[in-house]
C-alpha cells in the first residue's frame, strides 16, 4: 500500500503543475493534484475543483493543460468538490489538524468514477494527508498508532530507496475514523514530533514539523476516580477495562506524585469469607495491571472489602453487576 501511495506522490511531482495560484486569504493551505479514472488509472485533462468556507464564501478552481491543479485555500475551507465531465462528483469535508505552514503543500489525487458505472464513491473517502518539513540530512521514522497499534510505519529506507535520500513533500494514508497518535523519532530514539489527533470523515489535513523535544510528551489524562466491573464469580479483566488502565498507566506516570487508592468489591451471592478473598483477588489484579505497565506500587494503596459495601442494593440482579466492581479514588 505504502509503495503504491509512493507512485501516485511520484507521479504529481514530476508533472511540473504551473497552474497560477489563487490565493484567496491569509492562514492558506497549498493543495496539489491531478485527476484520474478510477478503472484504467488515466489522467484527466479537465477538471473542476469546488471550495466552501466557514463564512459561505465559495471558490472554483480548473485544471491546467496538462490536467494539473495547484490552488491555496484558507484552513476555514469546510468542504471540497471534485468534478469530471462524465464521472460522479465526490463532495468530501475538510479538517486541518492544528496550524499549517505556508511551506506546507498536500497532494489530493482523486480518482473519478463514471456516472454510468455501479461504483457509488471514489478513493478519497477519508484520508489523512501529510506535508513533511524536514531536512534531508536528517533520519527520520515514522509512525502512525492507535491504542498502541501500529497503522502504519515509515523508516529511513523508504526515502533512499524511493526518493533519492530526500524526505517526501508528503504522503497519503487511508484511516478510519478515530484517535491516532503520529510520532517521529531518530533512529536513536530522539523525538521530532508528537501529536494526537481525531481522524474524521473525508480529508484530514496535518503538518509534520520537528519540534523542541519538552514539548513532545502526550498531554496527560486527567486522573478522576473511576469504577471498573467484573464479571460474576471472576477477577479477569476484561478488553474494556483494560483500555481503561492504560489510559490511567500513562496518567499515574506522568504525575508520579499522585496515589490511587484500589478497592475490591463484590455482590452478597455466596459466602462472606469467599467474597472477600474475591475483592482482594479483584484489587490486586488491577494494581498488578498497572505496575507492568511501570507504576510504581508507592502510588497505589489497595484493599479490599467484599459484599460489605455495596454501591447499590443487591435486591435484584441489574444492582448486583452494578456491585462487582473494583473502585478507583484520586487520593
Amino acid at each position: 500500500m505504502i509503495t503504491y501511495l509512493l507512485s501516485l506522490v511520484c507521479s504529481l511531482y514530476a508533472s511540473g503543475g504551473t497552474q497560477e495560484v489563487a490565493q484567496v486569504e491569509n492562514h492558506s493551505v497549498r493543495i496539489v493534484g491531478s485527476f484520474r479514472d478510477n478503472t484504467s488509472k488515466d489522467f484527466l485533462r479537465k477538471s473542476t475543483i469546488r471550495a466552501v468556507f466557514k463564512s459561505g464564501k465559495k471558490m472554483t478552481y480548473e485544471t491546467n493543460a496538462n490536467g494539473v491543479y495547484e490552488i491555496v485555500v484558507p484552513d476555514s475551507t469546510q468542504f471540497l468538490t471534485f468534478e469530471s465531465e462524465g464521472y460522479q462528483s465526490q463532495t468530501l469535508p475538510v479538517t486541518f489538524i492544528g496550524k499549517i505552514s505556508s511551506h506546507a503543500t498536500f497532494p489530493v489525487m482523486p480518482e473519478m468514477v463514471h456516472k454510468d458505472s455501479l461504483q457509488v464513491s471514489g478513493t478519497l473517502t477519508q484520508l489523512l494527508l501529510v506535508s513533511f518539513q524536514l531536512p534531508d540530512e536528517m533520519d527520520v521514522n515514522h509512525s502512525i498508532t492507535k491504542n498502541n497499534s501500529s497503522y502504519y510505519m515509515i523508516n529511513t529506507n523508504y526515502r533512499k530507496e524511493y526518493n533519492k535520500g530526500k524526505h517526501w513533500p508528503s504522503l497519503p494514508f487511508p484511516l478510519a475514523k478515530g484517535t491516532y497518535e503520529y510520532k517521529s523519532t531518530t533512529p536513536e530514539g530522539k523525538k521530532l514530533f508528537f501529536k494526537q489527533f481525531e481522524m474524521k470523515d473525508g480529508l484530514n489535513f496535518i503538518e509534520v514539523i520537528p519540534q523542541p523535544e519538552e514539548s513532545l510528551l502526550p498531554p496527560a489524562m486527567a486522573l478522576t476516580d473511576q469504577v471498573l466491573y467484573f464479571s460474576q464469580s471472576t477477577y479477569e479483566l476484561s478488553e474494556e477495562v483494560k483500555t481503561s488502565l492504560d489510559a490511567i498507566s500513562k496518567a499515574l506516570l506522568a504525575q508520579p506524585q499522585t496515589k490511587l487508592q484500589i478497592t475490591g468489591h463484590t455482590d452478597n451471592v455466596g459466602e462472606s469469607d469467599k467474597n472477600l478473598i474475591l475483592s482482594e483477588y479483584r484489587a490486586k489484579v488491577v494494581a498488578s495491571y498497572l505496575e507492568q505497565k511501570g507504576v510504581s506500587t508507592s502510588q497505589l494503596v489497595v484493599e479490599w472489602k467484599g459484599a460489605a459495601a455495596p454501591a447499590v442494593s443487591n435486591d435484584v440482579e441489574d444492582n448486583k453487576v452494578k456491585n462487582r466492581r473494583v473502585e478507583l479514588k484520586v487520593l
